[in-house]
């Protein structure tokens, strides 16, 4: 007997749909499209960096300072809107070469990085200077009145704080002596745009260190009835000097006065040294005060260097002229009288203050 039909739902296997696959593929897709998206942007965007739209802006002096590198101008640049991305241009830059000198280049604002590079190949533009001239007996709080008036960028606050920076102590300077008198060359100074007064500050240190090993401080002194002193002494007495003698042609003769007296245990008897703590105090002189700097009264040195010596005192401090004179007294404008007798040197004295010439 012949079987009944199966019904069909039970005999056809339908295939099903499969709707995971067409979703994945769309995902993937716009995987694809937003990486491809995000690439090409990308790539724009950075080429907005290295190239920015639009004409290049103004003129703009940028100073490269002495020991920067070619990754410190990302921020320079940056800071002077010359790039558009300060650390693209960093990463950009680190691999060239580039023979980077110090100096002031003139850059157009919103420049490619190749423009700037061209720049950078080139020699600095040629910046004008100012020249600081620090005449020769100025004590530092004169020096630090006189510099803003030559660069007025530069402060007298500035100076000062310059001036007490421990990292532009002198190496003749006590450790226990905070103050630069006396410890800054005068001379003429070029002051560049990069320059700063701690720099300048520190150029003058310098300088008169070098002057000082030149004349021979490091040696001190040698030869006869000749006291010990240190190189700071050296330069106190260089200091003296300076304000004592305005023909350099005696310096070496005021200097064996004063070492004569040192030996004899004499008062030096220098009146500048009163002018000058009168002048620091902002007091009258005066010849009574017990200060260490009255040298009337007290034998020895004063504490410090009272001014800024010229390398012809410093060369009479490290060599004096020989002889047994103790006293010198104005005979006439720039020109002393020299003697070891003290009746001389008084009669001489009546004589100077006869002719006005400032002896009392």
């Amino acid at each position: 007997m012949p079987r009944a039909p199966e019904p069909i739902d039970e005999i056809v296997d339908m295939p099903r749909e499969r709707h995971g696959l067409p979703k994945v593929a769309v995902v993937l897709a716009l995987v694809f499209v937003l990486f491809g998206g995000l690439v090409v942007g990308g790539r724009s965007w950075y080429q907005r960096q290295l190239d920015p739209p639009g004409p290049q802006g103004e003129p703009v002096d940028v100073v490269v300072p002495n020991g920067a590198r070619l990754t410190d101008l990302g921020s320079i640049l940056g800071d002077a809107d010359v790039v558009a991305n300060a650390t693209i241009f960093r990463f950009w830059i680190r691999d060239k070469d580039i023979d980077l000198q110090a100096g002031t280049y003139r850059f157009r604002r919103n420049s490619s990085f190749e423009e700037v590079e061209e720049v950078l190949r080139g020699d600095p533009r040629v910046v004008a200077t100012t020249d600081v001239t620090i005449p020769e007996g100025l004590t530092i709080d004169q020096i630090a009145a006189k510099i803003p008036e030559d660069v007025p960028r530069f402060t007298q606050e500035d100076v000062l704080n310059a001036l007490a920076d421990p990292a532009n102590r002198s190496r003749f300077q006590p450790g226990d002596q905070p103050s630069l008198e006396g410890m800054l060359f005068p001379s003429t100074y070029e002051v560049g745009p990069q320059d700063t007064a701690s720099t300048m500050i520190r150029r003058m240190v310098d300088e008169m260190d070098s002057q000082a090993v030149e004349a021979g401080i490091d040696v001190g002194l040698t030869g006869d009835r000749l006291p010990q002193l240190d190189p700071y002494q050296i330069i106190t007495v260089a200091s003296l000097i300076e304000r004592e003698s305005g023909n350099t042609d005696e310096s070496p003769r005021i200097a064996r006065v004063i070492y004569n007296r040192l030996l004899e245990g004499i008062p030096l008897g220098i009146d500048a040294t009163s002018a000058y703590e009168a002048e620091q105090a902002g007091t009258e002189l005066d010849f009574e005060s017990d200060s260490p700097y009255n040298t009337r009264i007290n034998t020895g040195l004063p504490p410090t260097p009272i001014a800024a010596p010229s390398r012809a005192s410093l060369d009479a401090a490290l060599n004096p002229a020989t002889g047994p004179e103790l006293y010198y007294v104005l005979e006439a404008e720039g020109q002393h009288f020299f003697t070891a007798d003290y009746d001389e040197f008084l009669a001489k004295k009546d004589e100077c203050e006869a002719k006005g010439l400032g002896c009392g």
